[in-house]
This record gives C-alpha cells, sequence and structure tokens, in this order.
C-alpha cells in the first residue's frame, strides 16, 4: 500500500482502464479459494489461513446468513459466530483480522455452495 499522496497528473491520467486494472489487481488481493470436504466448506484466505465452516446449517444459522434485508456487519458477523461455535474462538477471532473483502469472499462463496447443495441429492 502507498501512503504517498497521487499528484494531480495521476488524477489527470486516470481512466475506466486504470480503474479496471487496479481493481482487479486488488481482487487478486483478496482472492479466496475453497473446498468441499464431506459436509464441510474449506474457504483458504490470501494470507494462508484456513477457515471451516459447516455446510448442515441450522435453521436459525441459515436465517441469520439469508434473512432480507441483512446487512453485510450483519452477514460478516452471522459468518464469524459460526466459525465460532463450529470450528473454535481461534479461527473467530483471526477472522476478524482479516480484510472485509476476504470475509465477504467466504461469504459469498459459502453461500453460493449453500444454494448450490440444497438441490444436490434432487439433481437441480
Amino acid at each position: 500500500m502507498s501512503d504517498k499522496t497521487p499528484t494531480k497528473a495521476e488524477f489527470d491520467a486516470w481512466t475506466p482502464e486504470t480503474e479496471h486494472d487496479a481493481l482487479a489487481a486488488i481482487g487478486e488481493a483478496f482472492h479466496v479459494r475453497h473446498i468441499i470436504k464431506g459436509e464441510t466448506f474449506w474457504a483458504l484466505a490470501p494470507n494462508g489461513k484456513v477457515y471451516k465452516l459447516p455446510l448442515g446449517l441450522s435453521i436459525k444459522d441459515f436465517e441469520a446468513l439469508s434473512a432480507e434485508g441483512n446487512s453485510d456487519v450483519q452477514s460478516i458477523s452471522a459468518v464469524k459466530d459460526l466459525i465460532r461455535s463450529f470450528a473454535g474462538p481461534e479461527q473467530a477471532e483471526s477472522l476478524e483480522a482479516q480484510p472485509v473483502q476476504v470475509v465477504m469472499n467466504i461469504l459469498n462463496q459459502y453461500g453460493t455452495v449453500i444454494r448450490d447443495s440444497q438441490g444436490a441429492d434432487l439433481g437441480k
């Protein structure tokens, strides 16, 4: 991260293309990978930390993650609570140190896997 204040010339030279390139680099820096083993979702953060989340959610847990009108902060809190109860307080505390983009990427991937697993046995 550069703390050097940009020059006026840098602002003048900023284009949609340079923004696209900058966002692509940021996206890569916060990229999360995941795998599924049994009934567990495993996420690998860019710093090498691994987080595990259950795929067999209770109704209460599911509602906390997917309630309509849920804010990102509430969703992050719900994921942190799930990690705390499923993987322990150390993993939950470690998650707090991650950039919010990493946590949101974990949440988005986890949500997609939960959604996709709902119809897995039915061929949906």
